[in-house]
Formats: C-alpha cells, structure tokens, sequence
C-alpha cells in the first residue's frame, strides 16, 4: 500500500484479529512510498480474507 493508507490498513486488520508483524518497504527514495506488511490471523478463513480484502485500500485509477 502507500505509505499514507498504512493507518487505516493496520486498523482494519487489527480489528478483524489479524495481528501485523512487520511493516517495512523495498526501495529507497520512491514515489509514491510504497509499504509492505508481514501479518498473521488464526480463523475461520472465509472471516480472515473479508478482513484482508476490507483492509487493501480500492485500487488507484
């Protein structure tokens, strides 16, 4: 995601019970800063992947 929808991201995935284990980005010096997650849930998967898809901000256009 972009670095400014990291907040809202980590939010939904904490509030669905998925916990965030790493955050941290590839490149240097990009634009726009792009952010990677490392995250972990335990459940039912059908709950888990609403949550992920919930919390993956709507593609730019």
């Amino acid at each position: 995601m972009r670095e400014g929808e990291l907040q809202s991201v980590l939010k939904t995935l904490r509030k669905g019970g998925i916990d965030v284990v790493a955050i941290h980005h590839h490149m240097t010096h990009e634009e726009p800063r792009l952010i990677f997650l490392h995250y972990w849930g335990r459940g039912e998967a059908k709950r888990l992947a609403e949550t992920v898809k919930q919390a993956l901000p709507a593609p730019a256009s």
